[in-house]
């Protein structure tokens, strides 16, 4: 027990001169100059462990920078206390979503941009004349039995800029006035076009997305309804033949907007990915604070009939 006691006072004295601490007075006791010197070290260390608390050695809950950081990238970070890295990940955070809305923004502009262009030029008021005249005299085998709607037999030669072509129209005024019964009339032989014929979709009866896809989509079936098309053509699927000028132009808009909406996703893509590692970042930096804040303990017990310093470390997790 001499070992330790000697250590102790050893242990002791390099405390209180890093402290800069006076040894207490002499009592003329040896057993009570120990117990006050014990005393002494004791309220010393718990001072210096008070004073390292208040500096910034608390701990760090794991879950509340995970869920920050889920939340908002950055704010875990925040809460650790890495002002740096909080500042990269909100910086991420909010080009993600600038991109995202810039070019979502975008898609739209040129989302009504094409369905302009496709109201003005394709009409399905000539899909119908279109589908009314194949059935007629092209698949006039097909429908043996079918009464054509009133159009013009003979066909109207339409010639300007576009060049020259035929349409064979259902007389407009007819048309207009019982639009409903034809077209539920032309839906059925829409449905009943052979194999080959490239008739394999149904015009939607509203203007949807869908709709706006299929016009410009399928030219073999839709094709011969813009504008610059010739009802005698026979026009061909994207890559198999020829398509009509407005048609490939149509195509090319509405592939430039899904481009752009590409683009968006891209950046909801970035800002999921940069929740993800924000939370991941913050947990871990969170547990290595805890793990970095170690406390100093000292105990006096009573050990073989004298008291014997102890002195260790407590980590905060």
């Amino acid at each position: 027990m001499k070992t330790a006691w000697f250590v102790n006072l050893v242990m002791g004295g390099i405390l209180f001169l890093m402290a800069g601490e006076e040894f207490p007075n002499d009592s003329g006791d040896p057993m009570l100059n120990r117990l006050q010197l014990h005393q002494q070290l004791q309220a010393n260390l718990e001072q210096e462990i008070r004073e390292e608390g208040s500096a910034g050695g608390s701990t760090k809950s794991v879950a509340k920078a995970v869920v920050f950081s889920a939340l908002l990238p950055g704010a875990g970070q925040l809460y650790n206390g890495s002002y740096w890295k909080a500042a990269a990940f909100l910086a991420v955070e909010a080009a993600a979503w600038t991109v995202f809305f810039t070019y979502t923004k975008k898609g739209d502009d040129k989302d009504a941009e094409f369905k302009r262009y496709a109201d003005q030029y394709w009409s399905e008021y000539r899909y119908w004349s279109y589908v009314n005249y194949l059935a007629d005299q092209r698949y006039e085998e097909t429908f043996p039995d079918y009464t054509a709607v009133p159009y013009d037999q003979i066909g109207t030669l339409i010639q300007d800029e576009y060049g020259n072509r035929y349409w064979y129209l259902i007389d407009e005024n007819y048309y207009r006035e019982n639009e409903a019964a034809i077209k539920a009339q032309l839906r059925e032989i829409e449905t009943q076009f052979p194999t080959g014929s490239g008739f394999t979709h149904h015009l939607p009866g509203t203007k949807t997305q869908q709709y706006y896809e299929m016009i410009g989509k399928y030219p073999k079936q839709f094709g011969n309804a813009w504008y610059d098309a010739d009802f005698h053509a026979i026009y061909q699927d994207f890559g198999q033949g020829n398509i009509t000028s407005m048609n490939a132009l149509y195509a090319t808009m509405r592939d430039d907007a899904n481009q752009l909406y590409k683009t968006a996703s891209y950046g909801t893509m970035v800002a999921l990915v940069n929740h993800l590692i924000s939370a991941v970042d913050a947990g871990f930096t969170a547990r290595g604070i805890n793990r970095r804040n170690m406390e100093l303990t000292y105990q006096n017990r009573f050990v073989v009939d004298e008291y014997v310093s102890m002195f260790g470390m407590r980590v905060g997790f």
